[in-house]
């Protein structure tokens, strides 16, 4: 499934002052999104055009434009036009405009207030977000990153089955069930609210999952730090699959959260982890224990 249409009322879109009802003006940004989304396949659905003005006509609209429902975002400036998917799987965005005032912009599953940060790819993720389609969210040369779904938990339990993958973390439920519920619960909460996570890796040559890797929070005297952890399959070690994802989400961190340090916690004894984390810039801070394990703190700046 993906986004294959933009509906969307260019003159909700008018940001003109209300005393030159003649003349219109697009929001900064805008016709580049339009020319954007054109450019990638996207179908964009001017509700003036076909005077869709009620959910039956949105409906035979989308039909002549032989588009499904879900395979639609809607970017709705007034309660109107957002009511016109009347329980449809439309996604929608809800645009504030100075014009219109009053409008509450219910069921959008984001509100933006204006159009230069809005491009292809935030659309995608709006959409992708709506439906419960996983993020990609970090790409490198051999692999990329993205969040996790529950169909993901045969691949995972096979990973953890590997000779020496549970040393030194901790592996899954053996409940299934139980694995099935905090996975869920895990991406309902995690990766909307924070931004990140644990993600899934996936090697792009061959398409096969070849380990997790990402940023977790974790309370450390009192306060709340950003946490680097990896996993690699065993079939894939030794080849620097685990150093180009943590470098790719060291670069996340930096750019793409608000912490100005990392941390490592890795517990002693694992030697191989050591070595990476000083091979990454990280440097040793502490010995601490956590849940009864003895943890060795390694720190990063994530400052330029």
């Amino acid at each position: 499934m993906a986004l294959q249409g933009l509906i969307l009322s260019l003159k909700e879109m008018n940001v003109a002052k209300p005393e030159d009802p003649e003349r219109f003006v697009m929001e900064d940004g805008l016709t580049e999104l339009l020319d954007g989304i054109y450019r990638y396949g996207v179908q964009i659905i001017n509700l003036d055009m076909f005077q869709a003005d009620s959910p039956e006509k949105l409906r035979m609209v989308l039909e002549l434009h032989q588009l499904k429902p879900e395979e639609c975002l809607m970017i709705g400036a007034t309660d109107q036009t957002l009511s016109l998917r009347e329980g449809r799987k439309i996604a929608a965005v809800g645009y504030v405009n100075p014009r219109l005032l009053g409008q509450k912009l219910d069921g959008a599953i984001m509100v933006i207030e204006g159009f230069e940060e809005v491009d292809f790819y935030f659309l995608e993720r709006m959409y992708q977000r709506e439906h419960g389609l996983p993020w990609t969210v970090i790409e490198t040369k051999r692999c990329f990153l993205r969040e996790m779904t529950v169909e993901d938990l045969d691949g995972l339990y096979e990973l953890y089955q590997g000779e020496g993958m549970t040393d030194f973390i901790e592996g899954l439920y053996e409940d299934r069930k139980k694995e099935e519920e905090y996975t869920r619960a895990y991406i309902r909460n995690m990766y909307p609210f924070y931004g990140f996570g644990m993600w899934i890796a996936i090697e792009r040559a061959t398409g096969r999952m070849i380990g997790r890797a990402g940023l977790n929070l974790r309370e450390i005297h009192g306060k709340l730090v950003l946490e680097l952890g990896y996993l690699i399959g065993k079939e894939f070690q030794n080849r620097g699959f685990a150093t180009e994802l943590c470098e790719g989400i060291l670069q996340f961190a930096r750019e793409g959260t608000e912490f100005e340090e990392i941390h490592c916690l890795i517990e002693k004894g694992n030697g191989i982890s050591v070595h990476l984390a000083e091979k990454l810039g990280f440097n040793w801070q502490e010995e601490l224990k956590i849940q009864g394990k003895n943890m060795q703190r390694y720190m990063k700046s994530l400052q330029f």
